[in-house]
């Protein structure tokens, strides 16, 4: 009798622990986000873009023709990790994710975006020409600041 209850108990054990692992995984791809969303979040937060956000498919055709996403990327494809530490590298983010073929979380580029405002800035502004750089004057060789009494 208590090797039946064991059995039952164990069995009752395996499948509650299955379907918690279920529930995490919808809960977690329900939160990933795709290649055009996060294009989205790159022209909000990182570009501080003023015009209204344009669709998914839009921002990610911005950022593929100024060079920051690949041209490979589609604005229905989940965004992984793996991508997200390659495009993160060639601005020149450090990334190294535990789990390169996860999705990622919206919530979780939100807070990389938001972190790494600054060198996302400055990237655009020596890719670009112009932006919001603290430092992009300095990168395009003018060797010091420009004051109005140097004018005649």
């Amino acid at each position: 009798m208590r090797r039946l209850i064991t059995v039952s108990g164990l069995v009752l054990l395996l499948a509650t622990t299955a379907m918690a692992q279920a529930t995490a995984q919808d809960a977690r791809s329900k939160d990933s986000i795709t290649q055009g969303e996060f294009a989205q979040m790159v022209m909000d937060i990182a570009l501080g873009y003023e015009e209204a956000t344009p669709d998914a498919e839009t921002a990610l055709e911005k950022l593929q023709g100024w060079g920051i996403a690949p041209t490979t990327w589609e604005a229905n494809a989940p965004l992984t990790h793996r991508q997200l530490s390659d495009l993160l590298a060639q601005v020149g983010i450090e990334y190294l994710p535990a789990k390169p073929d996860a999705p990622v979380s919206g919530s979780f580029v939100q807070t990389l975006l938001w972190r790494e405002t600054g060198k996302l800035r400055d990237y655009m502004a020596k890719r670009l020409g112009h932006g919001f750089s603290a430092n992009h004057v300095l990168d395009a060789g003018v060797d010091r600041a420009v004051s109005p009494s140097d004018f005649d």
